[in-house]
């Protein structure tokens, strides 16, 4: 496939995927998978899609008479060389804008997210969630099928810490952004359940906060069902997180499910999360019954509440996560700890890198730098928001040793829960993932 120099900023598809291939990508999807090949460009090896549309449990909704999918569009393009990849990524990059306008009508209301890597890189991966199910039910789309089969065995045990931390970390992301969408907004606004609006009285869009910059295009609608998928598919996360501390991932949302009931609540938790493990159960219920189908928005109070539980439920494992023999008993000092776990030769490295996209400076970078990588840094300052509103018996607020642990990490210093996570949502979106979530600002 001959990608010209005008379709590099704005390719169209060559020699399109087609549908009845056997692939299990459903026809609505195609024109996203084929977005995807012409960002690959003519060195790709093989399209393969990943995630919960290769396992079959990809959550879809009726909208306007469209069937839309809620579930994000995971693939992996396999390309023959490193420059190939780096290639890709730009026209990906510089395509976003269309893409965000697009995606909707295609029946796509969720990000498609491509991972460009060459076999050798891939191989490198370390073993994760996402490359164990890679592994188990990874599919070919487009090319060589015999890639899959020099793909290493990554098994559930050999799942490192650091990698469910990094799980439970991006999770709280989801928490944030589904905060600032529709009804749960109301929870977290200075000024209530009006602050949750937009000027005709819908619900408010996602980075809907005075400080995060232009929103996503984005029925109201649709944006409140993504919302309630991000807590549901945050709760299904926690149950995995639960069976890869004993060194499991059973196949599927139930299998995870029932088996974390038979793990029970982690240990050791404090006063203010009793009884957070237990909120997850309904949860639980919810979400599987939301992957058969029950997809429908909640009412704000609903809504809030379900955030709630969910939040105080990623508490509770992150807790658990975080703990050991030496550990802090101040959430506080503890998340400052777990922003700051790089080595310090590799935070001081990482804040003289390049800047990308609107990141800070380097002078800004470096002077956090002992608070940690501005990943970790960014991380870490979703975990003080997060535990701070599980905390908050009503509309999370922002406690003093908070505001401390957020101007220590320098993601943002707001004293305002609502704009504080705006400001930590799109430094990790602009900063960590290229502005996947807010690209038609761009």
């Amino acid at each position: 496939m001959r990608v010209n120099a005008s379709a590099r900023a704005h390719p169209e598809p060559v020699n399109r995927i087609a549908p009845g291939t056997g692939s299990g990508l459903s026809a609505a999807l195609l024109p996203a998978a084929d977005r995807a090949r012409a960002w690959a460009g003519d060195e790709l090896r093989a399209l393969i899609l990943s995630g919960s549309h290769a396992t079959g449990e990809a959550v879809w909704a009726e909208f306007d008479g469209q069937r839309v999918s809620l579930s994000d569009l995971d693939l992996y393009a396999v390309l023959r060389t490193e420059p190939a990849c780096r290639a890709a990524r730009a026209r990906a990059a510089a395509d976003r804008p269309r893409l965000a306008r697009e995606a909707l009508a295609w029946g796509l209301a969720a990000p498609l997210e491509v991972a460009f890597v060459t076999l050798d890189g891939l191989a490198r991966m370390p073993a994760r969630p996402g490359t164990v199910e890679l592994v188990r039910s990874g599919r070919v789309l487009f090319g060589d099928a015999a890639v899959m089969e020099r793909l290493p065995s990554w098994e559930p045990a050999s799942i490192a810490g650091e990698e469910r931390l990094l799980l439970l970390e991006n999770r709280a992301f989801e928490l944030l952004s589904a905060l600032a969408t529709g009804g749960a907004q109301a929870a977290a606004s200075p000024s209530g359940a009006q602050a949750a609006t937009s000027s005709s009285g819908a619900p408010a869009q996602p980075f809907a906060a005075s400080d995060a910059g232009p929103t996503r295009p984005m029925h109201d609608a649709v944006a409140a069902l993504l919302a309630r998928h991000a807590v549901l598919k945050t709760a299904l996360d926690l149950a995995a997180v639960r069976t890869l501390v004993r060194g499991e991932l059973p196949a599927g949302a139930a299998a995870r499910v029932e088996r974390a009931r038979e793990l029970g609540a982690p240990a050791s938790l404090p006063s203010w999360l009793e009884r957070a493990w237990e909120g997850l159960e309904p949860l639980w219920q919810e979400a599987l019954a939301w992957r058969s189908g029950a997809t429908q928005a909640l009412a704000p109070d609903a809504a809030s509440a379900e955030w709630r539980a969910a939040t105080r439920a990623w508490s509770a494992v992150w807790w658990a996560e975080r703990e050991r023999p030496d550990a802090q008993h101040d959430p506080w000092e503890r998340a400052l700890v777990a922003a700051a776990r790089a080595p310090l030769v590799r935070r001081v490295r990482r804040a003289l890198a390049p800047p990308v996209g609107d990141a800070p400076g380097t002078l800004a970078r470096l002077r956090y730098a002992l608070a940690g990588t501005p990943q970790h840094r960014i991380h870490g300052s979703a975990t003080v928001l997060l535990l701070a509103a599980a905390q908050s018996p009503h509309q999370p607020r922002l406690p003093a040793g908070a505001l401390r642990a957020l101007a220590q990490l320098g993601v943002t210093r707001s004293a305002e829960f609502a704009v504080a996570a705006a400001h930590t949502l799109r430094a990790w979106d602009r900063e960590l993932h290229a502005g996947l979530r807010t690209a038609a600002a761009s």
